[in-house]
């Protein structure tokens, strides 16, 4: 009888596997989720940093603009605080020395004065969540003395603060500026445009509706140029100072200067009768003057001939020549007689007791005479020359006149390396009688249609004029006028900034008849802000 064994059921190994795969599955499982829960709070909590980065960032900027808002309207008030006096403040001789007193102790009096407020100057708004607060304060750096008047330089600090609504954090912005002063006799370069004539508002209104005036606007002065207008006389009608040193002698009033003291200036006839009609040039044992011309003078014509300045006189009795260079140092004068030569240069003081019947640029011919041309624009004032010219009557410019180192684009001129200086007054008044004169400086109605003229221009008698019709006169310099009559032509002026800098001087230029308190320049230096 055969026994029936029991056999073991055995788990095949693949079933074994399964169990064992299962097993890790799990554990793959639960390792897959603990990572995707790792990764998403990771992810919840990256996101609330987001957020709050974010947050940050928009607060920051937030702030930013908040203390930049400061800092531009604390710079707005003070500019349009200097801006909107359209006229300079006559000052007393006591105001004038009270305030040179007070710059020397480092005050801050004359700014104080001119803003029509105490300072600081201190503005505090708010808009929505954002709020600022600017502090303008002004701090004396130099006091620069000269003969007639003085100037002061401030440096202007507006500190402005930004703050956000339920922020704690602010942010702070600085800026630096620099602002000049000018009180006292002051030189006329230094105004871009005034009329020197007492007009009401109304008047100064229908002034700028009816005749067309545009100003190029400055690269740095944020004192934008102006029609200024002057509650009282500030344009001289004699020019003695400037007499006195062309002639290179002491004269207090017209009347102190004889017929025979100036023919002994003249080197004539030491005979108590008139001074002959013709141009003189004025020596003495120390050296060279200026240049005096009795009579009309038919035309006056600037070139540039090498490295010399020529200036032509053409006048009924001849033609005299002038040529000289302040590099080489050398002079030549051409009478209708004589050619005189001189190894030094004469003052740049031109005075004529009389009209000038044409004035302008030109250049110089095959006979040394410099003729005058109307159809280009050549320059015609020599680079480094400084050049004035004083008439007691009319002026009429012909042509353009243009320094060496100054170029014309579109109407828009570009000093490259200019050191010259042309300066133009007429007096209105007799140099040796009390007699007035016509005093005016009139364009050409047959000068070009666009004339370009480098210049400060004084005219102290019936003022300026423009003649002729579609014209447009560009002016590089300035224009001092008594009255202003357009003719309903064009008058573009680009102020000749280089008079207020600090080392240049506008030399033999006319001064304003009474001290004045004159804002001339403010300029932004530097701009900080603190994180």
């Amino acid at each position: 009888m055969k026994h029936r064994s029991s056999r073991k059921i055995q788990v095949s190994s693949s079933v074994a596997n399964l169990k064992k795969k299962n097993g890790f599955g799990t554990l793959i499982c639960i390792f897959i989720f603990f990572i995707f829960s790792t990764l998403g709070l990771s992810l919840i909590y990256l996101s609330q940093v987001y957020l709050k980065l974010s947050a940050f960032k928009k607060n920051s900027t937030t702030l930013d603009y908040s203390s930049e808002n400061g800092i531009k309207q604390g710079f707005d008030h003070f500019v349009s605080l200097i801006s909107d006096q359209s006229s300079p403040s006559i000052l007393s001789p006591e105001q004038g020395d009270e305030f040179r007193e007070n710059a020397q102790m480092d005050g801050l009096k004359l700014v104080e004065e001119i803003l029509g407020a105490n300072l600081p100057l201190v503005i505090q708004e708010s808009w929505k969540r954002m709020s600022w607060r600017s502090s303008t304060d002004c701090l004396l750096e130099q006091v620069i003395e000269k003969e007639n008047y003085f100037s002061t330089i401030y440096k202007v600090i507006i500190n402005s603060e930004g703050m956000i609504k339920n922020f704690k954090p602010v942010r702070k912005s600085s800026l630096e500026a620099s602002l000049k002063i000018f009180v006292g006799h002051i030189p006329l370069p230094f105004f871009p445009l005034l009329i020197d004539k007492k007009l009401s508002q109304e008047q100064k209104e229908n002034f700028m509706e009816k005749n067309e005036i545009s100003f190029l606007p400055s690269k740095e002065n944020q004192i934008p140029p102006q029609i200024t207008f002057s509650e009282k006389e500030l344009i001289p009608e004699e020019a003695n100072s400037l007499l006195s040193k062309a002639l290179k002698i002491d004269i207090f009033y017209p009347q102190n200067l004889s017929q025979l003291k100036l023919r002994t200036v003249l080197g004539l006839e030491k005979i108590n009768k008139p001074v002959p009609d013709g141009v003189y040039l004025i020596k003495d044992d120390l050296g060279l003057g200026g240049i005096y011309a009795q009579g009309d003078i038919e035309e006056i014509v600037t070139a540039i001939e090498d490295e010399f300045q020529v200036i032509t006189f053409r006048t009924k009795q001849g033609c005299w020549i002038l040529k000289f260079s302040p590099t080489k140092s050398k002079t030549l004068f051409s009478t209708p007689k004589e050619t005189l030569c001189y190894d030094l240069i004469p003052l740049g003081i031109i005075i004529v007791n009389g009209k000038i019947n044409s004035l302008g640029g030109g250049a110089v011919d095959s006979s040394g005479r410099a003729t005058l041309i109307k159809d280009k624009e050549i320059p015609s004032i020599l680079r480094g020359v400084n050049l004035t010219i004083i008439c007691s009557d009319k002026i009429t410019l012909s042509s353009h006149l243009i320094h060496q180192g100054v170029k014309w684009q579109e109407g828009l001129p570009y000093i490259k390396d200019s050191e010259s200086q042309l300066i133009i007054f007429a007096s209105g008044q007799d140099f040796f009688q009390n007699r007035d004169r016509e005093g005016e400086i009139t364009i050409d109605k047959n000068s070009p249609q666009e004339i370009k003229i480098q210049a400060s221009l004084t005219a102290s008698g019936k003022g300026f004029t423009i003649e002729g019709k579609d014209k447009t006169v560009h002016i590089l310099g300035s224009l001092q006028a008594s009255d202003y009559l357009s003719n309903e032509n064009t008058l573009k002026i680009a102020f000749d900034e280089r008079v207020l800098e600090e080392n240049y001087l506008p030399e033999n230029a006319p001064e304003t008849t009474k001290p004045v308190l004159y804002p001339a320049f403010f300029r932004v230096l530097e701009w900080q802000e603190y994180r």
